[in-house]
């Protein structure tokens, strides 16, 4: 099983692996750079708002979250 995400508690932020990511490729469309261009990062590079939507997706679904305790 591949492991997309991980929580790192002394950054207190949710940290992706990229290239385990861009293996499965509903994960790499959500990365693609056209997709990640926003007010704060214009050109698409920081990928922001896949960060955000990644961050999301961990928060909410994966069993090692915080609130995977947490009814919907």
């Amino acid at each position: 099983m591949n492991k997309f995400f991980d929580y790192n508690e002394k950054l207190g932020k949710v940290v992706l692996d990229e290239p385990t990511l861009l293996l499965t490729k509903e994960f790499a469309a959500l990365l693609d750079v056209e997709r990640n261009k926003c007010k704060e990062d214009p050109t698409g590079l920081q990928k922001l708002r896949a960060f955000r939507e990644m961050t999301y997706i961990y928060l909410a679904i994966d069993w090692k979250s915080l609130y995977n305790g947490y009814s919907n």
